[in-house]
């Protein structure tokens, strides 16, 4: 019932259909980066398919190719803690990867980011390889996303890596080395959401210095009113331990600060990767209108 509910909000926010709603199909891979000594990165992909289900074919109903976005986790999160954001994107015809890689006590923050990099090319290359189940599928457009660690790392992707397109976060946190300071070398698109009651990165030493910095001629910070940290994300042991330590707490439920991510997000990234000025206009419009968030 919560996924309905998020799925139905997400879409009646916005004032419009999105288009098309896919199945949600996911596969498991360890894709091998040869320029790190062949470093192993494990990922958990999720695509458009025309059923559910592990393996399943990229759908047939879907012509044309998708963008590709790639999700760093938080400290010590799993993936599967972002179930949220893949039942929210991959049915708009997005690919969403997800890599498990960094996920001990002591993560490195730059080769998480340089992970999420990775993932964006390998998956154009698998697009362009007959046999891969994501043969003449992958977009060129693509954009970087993350959490807490994972956005701050998506910061350090993209303020690398010319070839990502934009980037999306989500109460991303300072890192080493930082993110704040990789902001400056970021021009490309640019959405960086805070919770207001995020007691773990809080927005005036985190997402507001990252937002402050950025390069991007297309920028936009939107601050979620009793919003917090692990809101961002589905149910996380390790994350509710963390917030349960310190305050503010929150003032709304999990499901109202999803519906509220997808309500930006989904016209964000529409009309950034897919060029839909349908969806620009309604995102600008909601910002406007919006007593649930403050934004710059």
């Amino acid at each position: 019932m919560k996924r309905f509910f998020l799925t139905v909000v997400a879409i009646i926010s916005c004032g419009h259909i999105f288009g098309q709603s896919y199945q949600i199909g996911h596969v498991s891979m360890t894709l091998i980066d040869s320029s790190r000594q062949n470093r192993a990165v494990p990922c958990e992909i999720y695509y458009p398919a025309d059923a559910a289900g592990d393996n399943v074919s990229f759908s047939k109903i879907l012509k044309g190719k998708v963008p590709a976005i790639s999700f760093g986790h938080g400290f010590v999160m799993k993936w599967d803690a972002y179930q949220n954001i893949w039942e929210a994107v991959v049915p708009n015809g997005y690919i969403v990867a997800f890599p498990t890689s960094e996920s001990s006590f002591s993560p490195s923050h730059e080769e998480l980011g340089k992970d999420l990099s990775f993932i964006l090319k390998k998956l154009l290359v698998l697009g362009n390889t007959p046999g891969s189940i994501f043969y003449n599928k992958v977009d060129t457009m693509n954009c970087v996303m993350g959490h807490s660690m994972g956005g701050g790392s998506a910061f350090i992707a993209a303020g690398n890596d010319p070839g990502i397109k934009a980037i999306a976060t989500l109460s991303a946190a300072e890192t080493k080395p930082s993110a704040i300071a990789a902001a400056k070398n970021i021009k490309v698109p640019a959405l960086v959401f805070a919770g207001l009651n995020d007691c773990i990165t809080p927005a005036k030493t985190n997402q507001l210095p990252m937002y402050d910095g950025l390069s991007s001629k297309s920028k936009h910070y939107i601050g979620i009113k009793g919003g917090s940290h692990c809101l961002m994300a589905d149910k996380s042991f390790t994350c509710s331990f963390g917030e349960g330590t310190c305050k503010p707490k929150p003032e709304i439920t999990r499901e109202e600060q999803h519906a509220i991510i997808n309500k930006y997000l989904i016209p964000w990234l529409n009309y950034h990767l897919k060029h839909s000025d349908a969806d620009g206009a309604s995102f600008d419009k909601a910002l406007k209108t919006d007593s649930a968030i403050i934004y710059q």
